[in-house]
């Protein structure tokens, strides 16, 4: 095991431990096999910052951005421009929030995302790289905490590029990151069979908190004491625009209104 550094912040235990890394990166791989990520050495790194085809995390993220767009545009070009908003949204920022949740779900831990950076494979997201091999262990309360500090200033980031392209207010930002979190939370779920309704009602609230998303958007989570808890989302991906279906957890498909 390689560990070189060590420290503690607010209950959570942060060292620089390659193996730790590893261990995640495998584990994501497993539970999605697009999510394929790696560890470069900031030193030695290889991925020019001013490349098309990778998010890295500064202002030249808006030309990665809008070559994702025109690809969307060219595989799909009667979706029209709020079907591209939607996936645009999406694919910006599937990967951290996959990552997170994977890592503190699976392995009670927490990556680095300093110097994140996402690569662009034609009209899709897919592969990452890390360039901090820090990695912070603690009690799922404090890793909610320390994810939401890191993940909320690089998915805002994120929405500040693309809205300057394509627009994106905040609030139609964050309806889709709660969505997200939702739909993570369920996935547990499927790996802990003790992650009950109220467990997932319970981390839906703090999850929300932490990113200073309105609580209410908890009601997406609906219960029946007859049938498991599920998702209704508050947001569209409009994904009916391309393949004429509406999807399951679909706020059009369940004639939900939120107020």
């Amino acid at each position: 095991m390689i560990i070189e550094k060590t420290s503690t912040i607010k209950n959570t235990h942060t060292t620089k431990n390659a193996d730790a890394l590893t261990s995640m990166l495998d584990l994501c791989r497993q539970v999605i096999p697009y999510l394929n990520g790696k560890f470069e050495d900031p030193q030695q790194q290889q991925i020019l910052n001013n490349n098309n085809e990778w998010l890295t995390g500064q202002a030249q993220d808006y030309q990665t951005i809008q070559a994702l767009k025109a690809d969307l545009q060219k595989q799909n070009p009667d979706a029209g421009s709020a079907y591209y908003q939607a996936r645009l949204w999406h694919l910006l920022c599937w990967q951290p929030i996959y990552i997170t949740f994977i890592s503190v779900y699976g392995l009670k831990q927490l990556p680095d995302f300093t110097g994140f950076k996402q690569q662009r494979q034609h009209n899709a997201i897919i592969g990452f790289v890390f360039q901090s091999n820090s990695v912070s262990t603690g009690e799922i309360d404090q890793l909610i905490t320390q994810a939401a500090k890191q993940l909320k200033p690089l998915i805002e980031h994120y929405r500040i590029q693309l809205n300057s392209l394509h627009r994106c207010p905040s609030g139609y930002a964050g309806r889709f990151i709660a969505d997200s979190i939702m739909s993570n939370l369920l996935r547990v779920r499927e790996f802990d069979a003790d992650f009950n309704d109220q467990t997932i009602l319970k981390h839906a609230k703090r999850w929300l908190n932490a990113f200073a998303l309105p609580e209410k958007l908890v009601n997406s989570l609906q219960t029946n004491t007859e049938k498991p808890i599920k998702l209704i989302r508050t947001s569209c991906c409009l994904a009916d625009r391309i393949n004429e279906k509406l999807c399951a957890d679909c706020p059009k498909a369940n004639k939900l209104r939120y107020k």
